[in-house]
């Protein structure tokens, strides 16, 4: 559970770092958005307290007296930097005043920003990109935020008031907003994602509560197997194998009655010790050395020890056993078996990797021969060596119903590999 709860607060971090770049963009382009109408709001009013009273008849005949007296007027926000620049246009494009005054009488028609405007509506802010012809005196500066308003001057005509003022203004009226906006933004999605945890903690207990029962069951079922096994094999040892042992001393005695032996009770005798020495090996099958009783990397080690007494060479990397569940060892131990017992009787291999790798998490086994592996049949993997052997087949289903896994796959350039891993 503390693990669950650990990721749970991981993936909330990083989900609030993902969340909160995005909204962070967002606050602001708001912001922006935000100062930038405010800027188009004060050119508004600098155009109709300041400018239009100053647009008379002789400004825009270009008059000199005319034009010195709106130098006057714009002198005090000119000299504080609060205005960059000033130009006064008629709708056509014709520029009738600009504090830089070579601009004065020029046409720019062309100018995208003029048709924007309508009589009567809003101003039309935007931080200027300098390219247009008329900012010829502008370019090489810093960005500046351009204003432009439509509105009637003084002498009754509609002209277009456009005033630049420093960026720094629009971005330091940015910045402000965003302080206070972002954090409050950020706070939320944190207090969101601590709202859940406690959501979290109840379902990491509840599937704590069933992984556990689901452990106590396969506990329960692995161990009545177990028994099932030992009974079987005991049934098969005290039963079975006696009677056809006296049978076949049975055999061998009527065999030798007489004058001379006979070849069909011989035939019969010899058939019987074959299929005792074959029940002796599933007997031997059914109730093997379980792991827990040395651990499971000293069980393993003891399976790797009868494939060398069959001429097999075996390298072994195994992490020692430091309190695997019996449950857990005793499937890990059983995939390790089979696969072992399927190399010695089918693989034809001559080496044969056993890996076993035990973390607080897991405990994942890798066995991996040289042997003849997995045929191809019309371009399709096919496990034969396995096939008709059902010991790995349940015990991969029992590993699957714990939530692990066995993967039996292809080895280049020849052999195969059995890899099994059981969640702790």
């Amino acid at each position: 559970m503390r693990r669950a709860v650990v990721r749970h607060l991981l993936y909330g971090a990083v989900a609030l770092v993902v969340v909160s770049v995005p909204t962070f963009l967002a606050f602001e382009r708001i912001a922006e958005a935000h100062a930038l109408d405010n800027a188009a709001e004060d050119g508004a009013s600098i155009a109709r307290r300041l400018l239009a009273p100053g647009v008379t008849e002789a400004l825009i005949a270009s008059q000199p007296d005319a034009i010195a007296a709106m130098d006057r007027r714009l002198g005090p926000r000119m000299s504080d930097g609060s205005l960059a620049r000033v130009k006064i246009w008629k709708p056509d494009g014709v520029i009738i005043y600009s504090d830089e005054h070579a601009l004065i009488g020029r046409n720019f028609s062309s100018d995208p920003d003029l048709s924007k405007l309508r009589p009567g509506g809003a101003p039309v802010s935007a931080i200027s990109t300098l390219d247009e012809e008329e900012n010829v005196f502008e370019r090489g500066t810093d960005s500046l935020v351009e204003v432009y308003t439509l509105s009637s001057s003084h002498a009754g005509q509609d002209v277009v008031y456009e005033m630049y003022f420093p960026l720094v203004r629009v971005e330091r009226e940015r910045d402000q907003l965003l302080a206070k906006i972002a954090p409050v933004g950020v706070l939320a999605l944190g207090a969101l994602t601590l709202s859940q945890l406690p959501l979290a903690i109840g379902l990491a207990r509840r599937v704590s509560s069933i992984r556990r029962s689901r452990t106590r069951l396969l506990a329960q079922t692995v161990k009545a197997v177990e028994l099932e096994r030992q009974r079987l094999a005991q049934d098969l040892h005290d039963d079975v194998i006696q009677d056809l042992s006296g049978a076949a001393v049975s055999l061998e005695a009527l065999g030798r009655a007489g004058d001379g032996s006979d070849p069909t009770a011989d035939r019969a005798a010899a058939i019987l010790r074959r299929d005792i020495r074959l029940l002796r090996d599933i007997v031997a099958n059914l109730f093997p050395v379980t792991p827990h009783e040395a651990g499971l990397d000293a069980a393993i080690r003891d399976l790797a020890a009868g494939l060398g007494e069959q001429g097999l060479r075996v390298e072994l990397d195994l992490d020692e056993d430091t309190g695997v569940d019996p449950v857990t060892a005793g499937l890990i131990y059983r995939v390790a078996r089979e696969a072992m017992v399927n190399v010695a009787k089918h693989a034809e291999a001559g080496v044969v990797d056993v890996e076993l790798i035990i973390t607080p998490y897991a405990v994942s086994l890798r066995v991996a021969d040289d042997g003849r592996g997995l045929v191809t049949s019309g371009g399709t993997a096919v496990a034969t060596r396995i096939a008709g052997h059902v010991g790995l087949d349940i015990v991969r289903e029992t590993i699957t119903e714990a939530g692990g896994s066995v993967v039996v796959e292809g080895r280049r350039p020849h052999g195969t590999v059995v890899r099994a891993r059981l969640p702790r």
